[in-house]
């Protein structure tokens, strides 16, 4: 029998049965890579199944350690998400200041998390000389939803006085920034590495 062309292999790599081929060309199309067989296999779950999923926070892994707070709220402004998030905390080490490469950002919806997870799976429009691919995940359980989130950083570290706005977690409402809850009790300074603590007890 003939073997099968190289363009009829790259089809059943780029569409295999478990991954609808729509979400598969819109991640292909919006991030211009050149093989959509790369993506396929550990593409976020877009099924019929998922609508029942409740989670909104997800964690965005392998990101530029240059980007700053202002550059990832930016970021997911400009891909269409503004107003859409209600949360955002990128993790600093506070010794040398650059991030840790992962953030956590609560969508306003279960609907625009699921959107919000396929648009970044293996995102690299980062708008810097960098190869990094973003993965995004979801959050654990303890850390779903915006009232998880406001309750596990209220009385942490890196609300205390010391710590640059910049470094701190962000709540927004309607896109804009919002005023954080005040600490309920005494809030302890923060070591250089407590935004990298903080943020790993997160995940």
């Amino acid at each position: 029998p003939a073997e099968p062309s190289v363009g009829a292999t790259a089809t059943v790599l780029a569409a295999p049965p478990s991954v609808p081929p729509a979400p598969l060309l819109h991640c292909h199309d919006h991030r211009g890579q050149s093989d959509l067989s790369t993506g396929a296999s550990d593409a976020p779950p877009t099924s019929p199944a998922a609508a029942g999923d409740t989670r909104t926070t997800v964690m965005m892994r392998n990101l530029p350690g240059s980007m700053s707070r202002a550059g990832l709220v930016k970021l997911l402004t400009d891909e269409g998400f503004g107003g859409e998030f209600d949360f955002l905390y990128l993790p600093i080490n506070f010794g040398t200041g650059a991030n840790l490469g992962f953030a956590f950002v609560n969508l306003v919806s279960p609907r625009v998390a699921r959107r919000f997870r396929a648009w970044f799976h293996r995102f690299s429009r980062w708008g810097s000389r960098t190869a990094k691919l973003c993965n995004v995940s979801w959050a654990r359980d303890q850390q779903q939803g915006l009232a998880a989130n406001v309750r596990r950083f209220q009385n942490s570290s890196v609300m205390h006085r010391s710590v640059p706005d910049e470094h701190r977690p962000l709540l927004l409402a309607g896109g804009a920034p919002s005023p954080f809850p005040r600490p309920t009790k005494r809030v302890p300074p923060p070591h250089e590495f407590a935004g990298a603590a903080g943020g790993r007890r997160a995940q």
